[in-house]
């Protein structure tokens, strides 16, 4: 039996070995620009808002957070539970670790950065158009003056990943 499979493999051998690329038809592929994200902490257990509105919240977070450095990207984000809406808010800036990749990291966490939504801002909702509201929301907010005269504007992105929609650019 071993005598046999000797056999077969001495005779496949040079078969598989002929369709195989020659050292000068090997190609060099780098990969560029890999990414690593830090991962958004869930909001603490048994969260009050003490906001409102979308706009309330965000107003809060314009009139007493001021981010330290510079920060190039904000995003919105939604943790969803069952009944349960939060919505978060981090700037992240992007990093470059070496020739060939990028790290992406939270450099700002406004102290309010959850804002759990009122049942009654989704009630009767599906997650499609509490999606869309809230998208409307946040982008009325960056037509707002008080949006015009915060920190937001030194950004060169807003969005809200969770439906990947830009909210607003500097172009």
């Amino acid at each position: 039996m071993n005598r046999n499979f000797i056999i077969i493999f001495l005779i496949i051998l040079p078969i598989v070995g002929y369709g195989q690329p020659s050292k000068g038809d090997l190609k060099t592929t780098i990969v560029q620009d890999i990414q690593v994200e830090e991962i958004m902490e869930p909001p603490p257990p048994g969260l009050i808002s003490k906001f409102i509105t979308v706009e309330d919240w965000l107003t809060n977070i314009c009139e007493n957070n001021k981010p330290k450095k510079a920060i190039a990207k904000y995003n919105f984000g939604l943790f969803e539970a069952k009944d349960d809406f939060t919505l978060f808010l981090a700037g992240l800036n992007t990093y470059e670790v070496d020739k060939n990749r990028s790290s992406i990291r939270i450099d700002f966490e406004p102290k309010n950065m959850y804002f759990k939504l009122p049942k009654s801002y989704f009630k009767s909702l599906t997650r499609e158009q509490l999606l869309i509201k809230l998208t409307s929301d946040l982008k009325a907010f960056t037509k707002s003056t008080k949006f015009k005269n915060s920190f937001f504007i030194d950004a060169n992105i807003i969005s809200f990943d969770t439906n990947g929609t830009t909210l607003w650019n500097r172009d």
